[in-house]
């Protein structure tokens, strides 16, 4: 019984034994070609071909200003490869289109256009009338200051758009077009947001330079993170990391920002206080002179009555005002105002069942944001799914998809409460919102899908445990936000801080330009693209 064991146990030590040689043979019975054994990351015995070896190694042993186009290996069939291009396409994780390519090209992608344009509309709709009311609130109940709460909680509001787009180019369609949408949306909102707030000004509207002063700052240190970080193309768990310590970090810095401010006062207060007493005794030593009580009387009733017209002007117009309703047909409205209702009456029909107003229903306000999030996760999912079948249909890069018409959607709550608030003459918050929304749109929204897919692709023991961008030059374009950065400080600087329709001109010209350049950038027409889709 034992000597049959054995047997059997040499038996198949000799055969284990046969197949190597006989691996090895066969990996080296080409003449040209010469393989080598490597011990994989884990663990595990490859091949490869000493000539792929040594273009690795000279790659690894020699800095250069590309590292996206570096060598990128698989391993197929126990065999370590180049990669030529990159197999498949992110359209294959949606479900199967309807039309064919050419019904397509003939007029069809029309229908994805306009359900594009209604998804659109139903993440403006509910942003604005929604999320950031419900934001508000939470703002108020926790006795935030204004510029702090706009880039903070509102600018988390704000990003969540692009953080589940994102979401769903790492985990599901594992394409460019998240990392495309947070680089345009960034660009839109440095220069596009303050431009549009600026043309829509009637009058010049100051913003507060600090604050201004603060959020470019951080966003600049968030940027250059973002440059070291996706410069050689890829992300791995630790880098994913960085950002998600940042985004505490910002939180931090915010909700402190308001005492440093406090101390900077008090400083210069101390500093001036002598001065500031010897006004106050000089002061006091002057004769104010006699006060004309009548001419005051009389102004004080002036003033009350044409105080009292007007109110009853106001509540004559409240009261010819019919009430808004969902079930009310505006005829004494514009045209256009009805075709708009008309357009956005399904959406606002299914968001009125389904989440709390916060105006009307305040205490529900945690229920509202919770519906608010999962609304915008699936409409996100429409986007990118109409996104890029329309992509697909024309050949358009994603990240260029991602750059342009996902980042204009994804910027429709910015650009429409900016919009809104200047003309009421408070566009000043708008763009601490933006600048906020930018900086979380990179720890938020990057950070954490980053983090997540790099940490399971560890956990699983992937050969590849990073999170690969197939973009052209994303060090580029990212580093270019900087330059957008310096731009729109220094315009408001000269504008002496100040939303005017000359300020929102150049600042117009500024975003035709770097958008041009991203654009550019990403067709591979300035920087080599590297590998592209099969």
């Amino acid at each position: 019984m034992y000597a049959t064991f054995y047997i059997s146990v040499c038996a198949i030590i000799i055969l284990c034994i046969t197949y190597q040689v006989a691996a090895n043979e066969e990996f080296n019975s080409t003449s040209d070609t010469i393989y080598v054994p490597i011990i994989n990351n884990n663990g595990e015995t490859v091949y490869i071909t000493e000539e792929l070896m040594r273009k690795l190694d000279g790659e690894l042993d020699t800095w250069h200003w590309t590292p996206w186009l570096r060598t990128r290996t698989e391993i197929s069939q126990n065999v370590v490869k180049e990669v030529e291009c990159i197999g498949g396409d992110s359209i294959n994780s949606f479900p199967d289109d309807i039309f064919t390519q050419e019904q397509l090209l003939h007029g069809a992608f029309l229908l994805y256009v306009l359900f594009g344009i209604y998804s659109f509309t139903l993440l403006t709709i509910v942003c604005n009338d929604f999320f950031i009311p419900c934001v508000e609130l939470i703002c108020e109940d926790l006795k935030i200051p204004q510029n702090v709460a706009a880039a903070t909680f509102m600018s988390v509001a704000t990003s969540c758009p692009e953080f589940f787009v994102n979401t769903i180019s790492t985990f599901l369609t594992q394409s460019d077009m998240g990392v495309g949408t947070i680089i345009g949306s960034a660009i839109f909102n440095a220069l596009g947001v303050a431009a549009i707030g600026s043309l829509a000004a009637v009058t010049p509207i100051a913003i507060e330079r600090r604050p201004v002063t603060r959020d470019v700052l951080i966003y600049m240190c968030n940027v250059i993170a973002l440059v070291i970080i996706v410069w050689d193309g890829r992300i791995e768990w630790y880098e994913a990391l960085v950002l998600l310590i940042l985004y505490v970090i910002y939180f931090i810095v915010m909700f402190n920002s308001t005492r440093a401010f406090a101390f900077y006062d008090a400083l210069v207060e101390r500093n001036r206080q002598n001065n500031t007493n010897i006004i106050k005794r000089d002061s006091k030593q002057v004769e104010e002179g006699i006060p004309n009580k009548a001419f005051n009387d009389t102004e004080k009733t002036n003033n009350i009555s044409n105080l009292e017209k007007v109110g009853h002007a106001e509540k004559e117009e409240v009261s010819e005002k019919p009430e808004k309703s969902l079930w009310r047909y505006p005829r004494e409205n514009s045209l256009p105002y009805r075709i708009w209702w008309v357009f956005t009456w399904p959406l606002k029909l299914i968001l009125s069942f389904t989440i709390p107003l916060p105006a009307k229903y305040r205490k529900l306000y945690p229920l509202t944001f919770i519906m608010c999030i999962v609304w915008i996760g699936v409409n996100s999912y429409f986007v990118s799914w109409s996104m890029t079948v329309i992509g697909h249909t024309f050949q358009i890069p994603e990240s260029v998809m991602g750059m342009t018409f996902l980042a204009f959607g994804g910027c429709l709550p910015e650009a429409c409460s900016i919009f809104i608030m200047s003309r009421r003459g408070e566009g000043g918050m708008g763009v601490s919102n933006a600048l906020g929304a930018n900086s979380l749109a990179i720890l938020f929204a990057l950070g954490i899908p980053w983090f997540i897919k790099t940490i399971t692709l560890v956990a699983q023991n992937s050969e590849t445990t990073s999170v690969y961008i197939n973009s052209a030059g994303i060090g580029f374009i990212v580093g270019s936000l900087l330059v957008a950065l310096v731009c729109l400080y220094i315009t408001l600087f000269i504008g002496k801080f100040e939303l005017k329709k000359p300020v929102g001109c150049v600042l117009v010209v500024f975003y035709s330009i770097f958008i041009t350049i991203a654009i550019l950038v990403e067709m591979g027409i300035i920087i080599d693209k590297g590998i592209d889709f099969c």
